[in-house]
């Protein structure tokens, strides 16, 4: 009789902990989508340029004394929308890292024809409106960005649709269509590109 009494508690024990165990929550590695009421959460706000990340990539002023461009991943269906993405300059991240441009913020891409291997992009005035080093400089960002596009090696750069004498990194103008090798030592090279990709570890 008091060995009965013992089990039944005993096995009410463990019917109990099956139970539990069974409603417990699963470690599930697999992907799921956020919910759409979620996701604005995920989204960075007061970012001056776009979200890095993508195929594409555009030249920024990296920081320091050098004023060095380096290349920044962005996302861009189309070389109009690269070099667009170009106009919008550094995102939040890169200011924060002290990224800079040297393209006035008001300067807009009005078209982006390609006919390669030149690429003709045709912008408004305020890039006329710089002189000396910060003109060549904004148009090395141009002309680096726009040779990322495949099959591109040289630029165009007009101003509504006029040909322009555009000064090279020696100071020689030309309206003959830009290449880089015009604006040679300008770009950081063996440096990993902003921001790096996370090791995972």
């Amino acid at each position: 009789m008091t060995q009965r009494r013992w089990c039944r508690p005993l096995a009410a024990v463990v019917v109990l902990s099956i139970l539990g165990a069974g409603c417990g929550i699963r470690p599930d590695s697999a992907p799921h989508d956020v919910p759409e009421e979620d996701r604005a959460l995920t989204q960075r706000s007061g970012a001056s340029g776009s979200e890095a990340g993508g195929a594409g990539r555009i030249y920024l002023v990296e920081p320091g004394e050098g004023d060095l461009l380096r290349s920044v991943a962005r996302e861009a269906p189309s070389s109009e929308e690269l070099l667009k993405t170009l106009m919008l300059g550094p995102n939040r991240d890169e200011l924060e890292a002290e990224y800079a441009t040297a393209i006035p913020s008001s300067l807009q891409v009005l078209s982006v024809t390609e006919q390669a291997p030149i690429l003709t992009v045709d912008v408004t005035p305020e890039l006329t409106e710089l002189t000396g080093p910060g003109l060549v400089q904004a148009l090395a960002q141009i002309v680096y960005t726009a040779s990322e596009i495949e099959g591109v090696d040289q630029v165009q750069i007009t101003v509504n649709n006029a040909h322009i004498a555009w000064p090279r990194a020696n100071l020689e103008s030309s309206s003959e269509p830009l290449r880089t090798y015009d604006y040679p030592g300008m770009v950081r090279s063996g440096q990993p590109a902003y921001p790096t990709v996370p090791s995972g570890e």
